[in-house]
């Protein structure tokens, strides 16, 4: 290891430190559950103090690269992964995009359970006297790296059975082999949110970090609404693409406004 790193001017020096440890671990010089050189060492190579160093460290704890031990040190519990490209074209499953990336998808469970409709979500489920929706809220992860929070709203009435089943896959397609139904079309709406302490602490975050809320309602073939679904994205991790059609430039409708 060289005796002393340099670092550039005008960049916030704990940014290029967390950066280089970042590509450090994304080469694989620091392997999985491998330990980190000390903060001492580190302030030394890059002629620091130590409260730089510590939020260099930070800044990777909360990209859930490392995860740091009380007395012992920092260790390597995840390799950095390239933005996840969300694209608002057609229904998408988070595990088959997280395959079709190269990124190994994992589902963990929060809770599941029955509960009474909060109102917003039976308007757009449209469920008339209807009640009760399962709700499911899932943490998904991608290479070990928390990614979104995913919170499911189904009506009980015809999903009830998909409460005896496992939830650490697809849901979409559990609905689509095991209920037979035809995701046909969705409405989605997205914006900036600062996560709340909670999420963020799902995500490894701290509160009020930025993150990308997403709203789904999924109809099958016959427009009936099937799923309402809340997603807490990640803003450190997501990429979003849409995809427009060519520009129509409407002269009479200009002329008559």
């Amino acid at each position: 290891m060289a005796e002393t790193l340099h670092l550039n001017t005008g960049v916030p020096k704990y940014t290029q430190i967390s950066h280089w440890l970042m590509e450090m671990i994304q080469k694989g010089r620091y392997g999985l559950h491998e330990k980190l050189p000390s903060e001492s060492r580190l302030s030394e190579l890059f002629r620091v103090n130590r409260n730089t160093v510590r939020q260099a460290i930070s800044d990777l704890v909360s990209k859930g690269l490392i995860q740091k031990r009380n007395g012992v040190g920092s260790f390597v519990i995840a390799r950095s992964i390239p933005p996840v490209k969300y694209t608002l074209q057609n229904i998408s499953s988070f595990t088959d995009d997280m395959i079709r990336m190269g990124i190994t998808p994992k589902t963990k469970l929060i809770r599941q359970s029955v509960i009474e409709v909060p109102s917003e979500v039976a308007e757009k489920l449209m469920l008339g006297k209807e009640k009760w929706v399962i709700l499911t809220e899932r943490l998904r992860l991608g290479n070990q790296i928390p990614l979104v929070i995913e919170r499911s709203y189904l009506p009980h009435k015809e999903y009830k059975a998909i409460l005896k089943m496992r939830l650490t896959g697809s849901l979409y397609h559990l609905l689509t082999k095991k209920f037979h139904v035809d995701l046909h079309r969705s409405i989605q709406t997205f914006r900036a949110i600062a996560l709340t302490g909670k999420d963020g602490k799902l995500l490894e975050l701290p509160p009020g970090a930025p993150g990308i809320f997403l709203e789904s309602i999924i109809y099958d073939s016959k427009n009936i609404p099937v799923e309402v679904l809340h997603a807490f994205h990640r803003g450190d991790q997501y990429v979003f693409e849409v995809e427009s059609g060519r520009y129509r430039f409407e002269l009479e409708s200009l002329k008559r406004s």
